[in-house]
């Protein structure tokens, strides 16, 4: 397992903590509904005809921007990536995934 991280902030815990609460906050904007508390490291799922593993800190294997952090909306509701929008823009952005996965791993608690 894994200590929770936010790729790209070089900062203390309070920092870290911070930024993930906003982007759980604007995932929650976006979506109606909070995502679970649990922090995902990786998700192994079917994104459009391609069965990939995306990981928080590693490239997106679609979109090529690294992905930040993974959100679950909870039993039948979608996956959430925040991931970078570009590689190396630094401006976040969400994709919306199915509701199932083949295997999901979180980090460390």
């Amino acid at each position: 397992m894994s200590t929770f991280f936010i790729p790209g902030l070089a900062g203390d815990r309070l920092s870290t903590e911070n930024e993930y609460g906003r982007m759980r906050r604007q995932v929650e904007l976006e979506m109606g509904r909070p995502p679970s508390p649990r922090r995902i490291l990786s998700i192994w799922t079917r994104r459009g005809k391609v069965d990939c593993v995306t990981q928080v800190g590693e490239r997106d294997p679609l979109s090529g921007g690294t992905v930040l952090a993974i959100f679950d909306l909870g039993a039948r509701q979608p996956f959430i990536v925040w991931r970078e929008k570009s590689p190396g823009s630094g401006e976040g952005i969400s994709d919306v995934l199915g509701s199932s996965a083949y295997s999901v791993r979180y980090f460390e608690e």
